[in-house]
C-alpha cells in the first residue's frame, strides 16, 4: 500500500469517527430533551393536574419550543404513558417481578403482588392522581387499559401457580380470579382508602393482602 492509499484510509477513518461522534452527540441531546420534557410534565401534572397542563406550558417549563414537544410526543397521553413506565422502573418493578418468580409459595406470590402495588402507588401518588383527575379523557382511558394489561401480565403466572397447587378457590376460573385481583388492586381503591379514608400505606397493604387471600384462595388452613 502506497502513501496515498494510507492517507486516504486515514482520512476515511477520521471521517467515520466524526460521523459516529456527531451521531452520539445527537442521541445524547435527544435523550436529554426527552428527559427534560418528561421531568417538566411530571412536575406540572402533579401541581396542576392533567387537564390543567398544556403542551405549551410543558415546553416552556422544559426550555424547549412547543413544536419540539410534539416532535417527541404526539400528545399529553403519550407523555403520561412514558411517565408511568418510568415510575414502574423507579419502583424497581423488574426486581419485584424477579422476587415473585423466585418465591416458591404461591400464596406468598400473591402477598408480594400486594406489596408491589403498595410500593408503586405510594411512590407515584401525585402523578397517578393527575391521571385520575383526567376523568373521561379518551387518551387517558387508553392508558388505564394499558395499566390493566400490565397488571394482568403480573397476575397470570401467580394465578397459574395457585391453580397448579390447587390453592385457588374452587368456584373461580383463572380469569375470574384475575378479574377479582385487578379490581382489588386498582389505583382507584388505593386513593379511596389512603386519601379518602385516611389509611396509611401499611394499612392499605395489609387490607389488600387480606382481601386477595379471602377472595382468591381456597379455604385451606395455613
Amino acid at each position: 500500500m502506497n502513501g496515498a492509499d494510507q492517507q486516504q484510509q486515514s482520512e476515511q477513518a477520521e471521517a467515520a469517527q466524526r460521523r459516529a461522534y456527531r451521531s452520539t452527540l445527537r442521541d445524547e441531546r435527544a435523550a436529554d430533551t426527552r428527559t427534560r420534557i418528561i421531568d417538566s410534565a411530571r412536575a406540572l401534572f402533579a401541581e396542576h393536574g392533567f387537564a390543567g397542563t398544556t403542551i405549551a406550558v410543558i415546553a416552556k417549563h422544559a426550555g424547549v419550543a412547543t413544536p419540539t414537544v410534539y416532535a417527541v410526543f404526539s400528545n399529553k397521553a403519550e407523555i403520561m404513558r412514558e411517565i408511568v413506565s418510568r415510575l414502574e422502573a423507579e419502583a424497581d418493578g423488574r426486581q419485584w417481578r424477579d422476587r415473585v418468580t423466585a418465591e416458591p409459595d404461591p400464596r406468598r406470590k400473591l402477598d408480594l403482588y400486594a406489596a408491589w402495588h403498595r410500593t408503586l402507588f405510594s411512590s407515584s401518588k401525585q402523578v397517578l392522581g393527575a391521571a385520575l383527575s383526567a376523568g373521561s379523557d379518551t387518551s387517558v382511558l387508553d392508558l388505564r387499559e394499558q395499566g390493566d394489561r400490565n397488571a394482568q401480565d403480573w397476575l397470570n403466572p401467580i394465578i397459574s401457580a395457585l391453580t397448579d397447587a390447587e390453592l385457588l378457590a374452587p368456584s373461580l376460573t383463572p380469569q375470574r380470579a384475575i378479574d377479582r385481583a385487578l379490581l382489588l388492586s386498582s389505583v382507584e381503591l388505593y386513593f379511596r382508602s389512603t386519601i379518602g379514608r385516611g389509611w396509611s400505606d401499611d394499612e392499605y397493604q395489609q387490607w389488600l393482602t387480606e382481601a386477595l387471600r379471602q377472595q382468591l384462595l381456597a379455604d385451606i388452613p395455613g
